[in-house]
């Protein structure tokens, strides 16, 4: 590197550290267009998937859609898998349309439910012998104190407990297929939480889809970070990122206040999704696991003091999942 470009490099990265103190500025279209203009590698994206193998969750619309149109138009072998079927076959149609990728599929999943994760990674490992990346992008938000099939409270079971079974699942699969990528979909909300690894599921304390929603997204951070301690050296990857403000079909029903209020500075689904393509296709973090990522950049995953877990949280966290995924398959 010259010394211009070292110099370029550094004044960059010091306005990108700047931007990102804001939040407003960082989180909101404004941010990803300094980067995409100033910062980025377009070339980083000219990647060919001929021959990978790519599974996605929620990718039936918002930034799981657009991922899957991305990966698609770089010839990827596409598995949506979704939980509406029939916006999952109008995904796809979209898809094949748009690419003229007709290596698109689909399969049926509701993460909420244990024995239908189960039935779709199973269905998905009969169909496929590779599998590159996965992307657990899909993830809910709800209004009430709710109970999945197995018993949790609905956020943690959709979005940390799915995700979990759905992972370890494919773990094998990914394995085979080395080399592999797994990219978690979280959100910058985990910034304002600390899991509570003693009230799960809000059984003690009163409920609050918002703090729900970031806890769950805290522990999708741990479980990136547990993940990429197992599988070191496998040669699966697993990373962790966060869109932004993105206008998507959550954010609209889950959070309409907040939505209007930004609106005109929310990114669209496209540039959410740019960092979850980027991670899964860039050579450049071929090697790299255990992070969390925004606008292509790793960050660090705590802004606020006393949200930060104990080794001991870990391992709290993964034996909850266990012991529910454990209880789910004894009732099968």
């Amino acid at each position: 590197m010259t010394p211009i470009a070292n110099l370029l490099t550094r004044a960059y990265r010091a306005l990108d550290t700047l931007i990102d103190a804001t939040i407003v500025l960082s989180y909101g279209n404004i941010g990803y267009k300094v980067r995409h203009k100033l910062m980025w590698n377009k070339a980083d994206l000219n990647v060919d998937l001929t021959g990978k193998v790519c599974a996605i969750t929620g990718a039936n619309s918002g930034i799981g859609l657009a991922a899957a149109l991305q990966l698609a138009q770089r010839g990827a072998t596409l598995y949506l898998l979704v939980r509406n079927r029939e916006r999952g076959e109008t995904a796809r149609a979209r898809i094949v349309e748009q690419t003229g990728n007709a290596q698109i599929y689909l399969e049926s999943i509701d993460l909420s439910d244990l024995a239908a994760v189960q039935a779709c990674a199973e269905q998905l490992k009969s169909h496929t012998p590779r599998l590159n990346i996965l992307v657990n992008n899909a993830a809910n938000a709800f209004d009430e104190r709710q109970l999945s099939p197995g018993g949790a409270e609905m956020t943690f079971a959709t979005n940390v407990l799915g995700t979990f079974a759905l992972t370890n699942a494919l773990i094998p699969l990914l394995q085979n297929s080395a080399p592999a990528r797994i990219i978690n979909v979280s959100s910058g909300g985990l910034y304002t939480a600390r899991l509570d690894v003693n009230d799960f599921h809000f059984e003690r304390k009163k409920y609050d889809s918002l703090s729900a929603y970031a806890q769950s997204k805290r522990a999708l951070m741990m479980l990136t970070e547990l993940w990429a301690a197992q599988l070191d050296r496998s040669g699966v990857t697993v990373n962790c990122m966060h869109p932004g403000w993105v206008d998507t079909p959550l954010l609209q029903t889950g959070l309409p206040v907040f939505r209007q209020s930004l609106r005109s500075i929310l990114r669209t689904p496209d540039e959410g999704a740019d960092t979850i393509v980027w991670l899964a296709v860039a050579r450049q973090v071929a090697s790299i696991t255990g992070l969390f990522w925004f606008d292509r950049r790793e960050r660090g995953t705590h802004k606020l003091p006393l949200t930060k877990s104990s080794r001991e949280d870990y391992g709290k966290l993964w034996a909850e999942c266990v012991r529910l995924r454990q209880n789910s398959e004894g009732r099968m």
